[in-house]
């Protein structure tokens, strides 16, 4: 099935012409071009949701998140949300539209994480925030209006690698398990050794050369790109991972490393949903707003969030 031309245009538009995604650019220009997209392309959903600041101490001083939260009867289960970036570009004020939206549709609050970003905070430092995110969440549920046995974990691409590596590593921290995890479109394999990965056309406009740009960025070298903190794929056991919803997109260099990663959960006796949406690009939650077939996906991850934090509130 061919990708619908109108979505790779609404890409290229949303990015000043497409040129906030060529690797020859500077990381400014990257992080403007991305936050134009999301506030020109983004989901504009109807409804009422309360935002807050919060400021999450770690042990290299504070990280900044907001919490969303709309109409629902508290204590809320809580998402932790990871945005997408390649861990270089991306924030939490032009990711607010998808936040909203998940607030809104999924039964949760949503605490969103502006965990540090590369080159001035290179890897770990951005996976070491968002442990602490999720720790201090669990263990602030009174402040939050959260209930702190129903936290669930969530997000797109290297958001999504943050929420999978919580979902693998929380017990070897000795961190309770999310309840859940939604990993939209994740990378999970620094190697990038899987045949997706080459194939230039899958992406509109995340291509290998920008995904290359961003690991130069993110890595400090080469080795980093292979332990299984970056790349949760070559974690040797997951069976400690939380039951999980994979929202993928069918033109995407990811596309195999997020196929394969499901079916090693699945192998190893995690519950998976693997929804594979073959028309849409790596980068659909940035511009759902005018993209009903990337809305409708998002609406479907939300809403098994929902059904899956609301069985465990029944068991509890």
């Amino acid at each position: 099935m061919a990708i619908d031309w109108r979505i790779r245009a609404l890409h290229w538009y949303g990015t000043r012409a497409g040129r906030a995604f060529r690797p020859d650019l500077t990381v400014e220009a990257f992080r403007a071009g991305y936050a134009q997209m999301n506030r020109q392309l983004g989901l504009r959903e109807r409804g009422v949701v309360d935002e807050r600041e919060v400021v999450i101490p770690t042990d290299a001083g504070p990280v900044r998140a907001r919490l969303y939260v709309a109409a629902g009867a508290a204590p809320l289960p809580l998402l932790v949300y990871f945005h997408g970036g390649g861990f270089v570009i991306g924030d939490v004020p032009s990711y607010g539209h998808l936040t909203r939206f998940l607030a809104l549709h999924s039964g949760c609050a949503v605490l969103s994480v502006g965990y540090r970003l590369a080159p001035e905070f290179r890897f770990p430092r951005g996976h070491e925030d968002a442990f602490a995110a999720y720790a201090w969440a669990r263990g602030h549920g009174d402040e939050l209006g959260t209930d702190p046995a129903r936290v669930a974990v969530a997000g797109d691409s290297a958001g999504g690698n943050l929420a999978a590596d919580i979902g693998a590593f929380a017990a070897e921290r000795g961190l309770p398990s999310p309840a859940y995890q939604l990993l939209i479109y994740p990378f999970t394999d620094g190697t990038a050794s899987l045949p997706s990965r080459t194939r230039s056309d899958r992406g509109a406009p995340f291509t290998p050369a920008v995904a290359e740009w961003f690991h130069r960025m993110s890595a400090i070298d080469d080795a980093a790109l292979a332990t299984p903190l970056f790349a949760p794929l070559l974690v040797p056991s997951l069976a400690a991972s939380p039951p999980t919803y994979v929202l993928a997109a069918g033109y995407d260099p990811l596309v195999d490393e997020g196929r394969a990663y499901a079916e090693k959960l699945r192998t190893q006796g995690v519950p998976v949903t693997y929804d594979l949406r073959p028309t849409l690009t790596h980068g659909f939650v940035n511009i759902a707003g005018v993209v009903p077939e990337a809305r409708r996906a998002l609406l479907a991850g939300a809403h098994a969030v929902r059904e899956a934090l609301a069985v465990r509130a029944e068991a509890a």
